[in-house]
């Protein structure tokens, strides 16, 4: 699943005001299903079947260290473009 992170950013700022709806609007653009968990992990971060588990995974299923990784790059792509856009207003 490819994400326009322009078009995320016009419609989180059409909906929220400020930046502290980020972490809520950026976990709702995740994948739901454990095929379109993998294949969007494949598409972002190459095979998960790479991963080293460490202690920080304990207790985490497979598909939750896998969100946890996709989160952590649609975040820093969000943040990105959503720093981006505030420079352009100003």
């Amino acid at each position: 699943m490819s994400i326009d992170w322009t078009e995320a950013v016009k419609e989180y700022k059409e909906q929220y005001d400020d930046d502290n709806g980020i972490h809520e609007y950026i976990d709702g653009l995740l994948p739901i299903y454990n095929y379109e968990i993998y294949q969007t992990y494949h598409e972002l971060l190459g095979t998960p079947l790479n991963i080293e588990i460490g202690e920080i995974h304990m207790g985490m299923t497979f598909d939750k260290i896998l969100l946890w990784d996709i989160y952590t790059e649609y975040s820093n792509e969000f943040w990105a473009e959503y720093k981006l856009s505030n420079d352009e207003e100003e």
